[in-house]
């Protein structure tokens, strides 16, 4: 839910910029605020609606700085979902750092399958979570397209109505009440795409590694090492792209069942229910076709191979589970390169997403 509004977001910033009258009013700068609203759909929530107030800086024209934005939002689903978040994304001094931070409530209630690479879809059981999250990452430039700096989480979470006799009924899986975890660590990020809404170009590598100890008042401890990396290119053919991701997460210690590895959902492994397999190690790779077929509409098609494990092992890389699928896409602006996305996608099931803006 967080990313589509934050892409909606953008897509009105933009959708703003391009107009003349505005165009002109930015060459000293100027602060925006924009409010929207957002319907989508995807298998973990049904039908959402979000919500949104964002501040926004647009640098003075040709400046080649970043924008930043101050982002206010909420959503809530017919499942009796609720998140609602406040996010920076801040650029300061010349680009030279870079505020991220959010502060984050959620109630989620959703379906817990179990933990490991072969759990059953007929033993799921209800589960509804409360969070209460914070985490704030400066960073500074060390070079023209790298970020890096510390980084640190709190998130207080609560677990209920949990299945009489389950699995998270019994006390056999870590965190089943829910706890506290706070986590320190470094974070970075590298950015050469040629555009955030659209890239044809380019790559972004995020990376973090970050420590849970009951010494800083965690509940559990375990450590995270976690490396997200996508790349794009522009095919001979005009305006085709090809996108490529690969998403690595390695856990070691003992997290609790809700901060491990995930396998499937809107933006990585299309066709699999998120968390219907969950465990410390996750791995996920997906390319991503983009065709314009004519006016404003497009096509893609996609296909994933992923998987969970208590270890990265030789059992775990064997076991790749596939998904592949098709979307097309809408762009509602001219000029402003953000689509509308319908994809149907087939992985454990056959599933489909309505959102706003690429999958990655």
């Amino acid at each position: 839910m967080k990313r589509s509004i934050a892409v909606l977001l953008l897509w009105c910033v933009t959708a703003g910029a391009e107009e003349p009258a505005a165009a002109d009013a930015r060459v000293d700068g100027a602060l925006d605020v924009v409010p929207f609203a957002l319907p989508a759909y995807q298998p973990e929530t049904s039908w959402l609606l979000g919500g949104a107030a964002a501040l926004v800086y647009q640098p003075p024209k040709d400046s080649g700085r970043r924008e930043s934005q101050l982002l206010l939002a909420g959503a809530a689903s017919v499942r009796k979902q609720f998140t609602l978040s406040l996010s920076s994304d801040v650029y300061a001094w010349e680009d030279r750092l870079h505020l991220g931070g959010t502060l984050s409530a959620a109630r989620f209630p959703d379906q817990f399958f179990g933990v490991g690479s072969d759990t059953r879809a007929s033993e799921k059981e209800p589960y509804s979570p409360t969070y209460y999250e914070l985490e704030l990452s400066p960073k500074w430039r060390v070079l023209p397209a790298l970020y890096v700096g510390p980084s640190g989480r709190l998130q207080i979470a609560r677990v209920a109505g949990q299945l009489p006799g389950g699995l998270l009924d019994r006390g056999e899986v870590t965190g089943e009440r829910g706890g506290t975890t706070v986590q320190l660590g470094v974070s970075a990020f590298w950015d050469t795409r040629d555009s955030t809404l659209y890239p044809r170009s380019g790559s972004l590598i995020r990376a973090q590694a970050r420590m849970a100890r009951r010494a800083l008042g965690s509940t559990t401890e375990f450590n995270l090492l976690r490396i997200d990396g996508r790349t794009y290119w522009t095919m001979p053919y005009a305006r085709h792209v090809l996108a490529l991701q690969a998403l690595l997460e390695l856990r070691g210690g003992e997290p609790p069942f809700y901060d491990t590895g995930k396998l499937g959902s809107g933006e990585m492994m299309r066709g699999y229910y998120e968390g219907r397999f969950r465990d410390r190690q996750h791995l996920a790779l997906q390319a991503e076709y983009r065709t314009p077929l004519f006016w404003r509409v497009g096509s893609v098609v996609f296909a994933s191979v992923g998987n969970v494990g208590r270890n990265l092992d030789a059992a775990m890389l064997s076991g790749l589970k596939p998904a592949a699928g098709a979307g097309l896409r809408l762009a509602p602006m001219k000029d402003v390169p953000v689509n509308l996305r319908l994809d149907v996608a087939y992985g454990s099931d056959l599933f489909f997403y309505l959102n706003l803006g690429e999958a990655f």
